[in-house]
């Protein structure tokens, strides 16, 4: 749709460019419309001589000279362009900031993620989106933390993506092992901070502040040239809406301090 969109827009400014380009008067030609002033020779290449305008009347209309309406038309297209830039880069910026453009988490995201679900709490959020958090809805099941992420909170939920939890396919199948129940929720807690944080509430915050999590780990926040990391891990710069806090996706999980 964005791309038909950017066509349409392509094909009116050429349209009107090409509209604009016949109305500009040639060498050795009359402009379109033009009329020869009473008493006045008409300048060879139809345009201004001395205090008086030949460049034509624009379609006809009196009072409204081919320069004038050129000149109007290019600040038009000018400013439609200006205009056409800023709505694309917002909406680059909504889809992802710096981390996504790094080839960070945000590359790999299912695109219904930016959607959110304010309506739902953070654990129906991550299970309503298996292509990206079903490994990490298999450790909070396994770790029994359900409840605490349906009611607890508020909460800003760092939530790792299938894509960085299966690099390490062996030690994800030992944090399911019942005896590793308390490594699991302690991992699940060291990603679950208090407090909500949008990207923009984190970004405002300086290089080096800290957050806490539900252990009572400070995470330390980098902020540097508008690339954000939590505890030296890249955060997709995503904001997803759940009923009591944010989620935000990592590239890879947050290592015990």
């Amino acid at each position: 749709m964005k791309y038909q969109k950017r066509a349409l827009r392509v094909a009116a400014a050429l349209t009107l460019t090409g509209f604009v380009a016949s109305q500009i008067p040639m060498r050795g030609q009359t402009a379109l419309g033009s009329v020869r002033p009473p008493g006045s020779v008409q300048p060879a290449d139809g345009y201004l001589t001395g205090n008086t305008d030949n460049s034509g009347s624009f379609l006809g209309i009196r009072g409204l000279t081919n320069r004038n309406a050129i000149t109007g038309i290019a600040l038009g297209l000018l400013g439609f362009g200006a205009y056409s830039t800023i709505l694309d880069s917002r909406a680059i910026s909504t889809l992802g900031g710096a981390a996504g453009a790094a080839g960070g988490a945000g590359n790999n995201l299912n695109s219904t993620l930016l959607a959110g679900a304010a309506n739902k709490p953070i654990y129906d959020v991550l299970k309503s989106m298996p292509s990206d958090f079903v490994e990490t809805v298999k450790l909070v099941d396994d770790a029994e933390l359900v409840t605490e992420l349906r009611e607890g909170g508020p909460y800003t939920f760092l939530a790792p993506t299938n894509s960085c939890l299966t690099l390490d396919s062996a030690a994800l199948i030992k944090l399911h092992a019942p005896e590793n129940k308390p490594s699991l929720i302690s991992l699940i807690k060291r990603h679950t901070v208090k407090g909500r944080y949008k990207i923009s509430d984190l970004l405002e915050m300086k290089d080096g502040a800290t957050v806490e999590n539900l252990l009572g780990d400070k995470l330390t926040i980098s902020n540097k040239n508008g690339t954000l990391m939590i505890s030296n891990i890249l955060v997709a710069q995503n904001d997803i809406a759940a009923s009591n806090g944010w989620i935000h996706p990592i590239e890879a999980p947050i290592e015990e301090q």
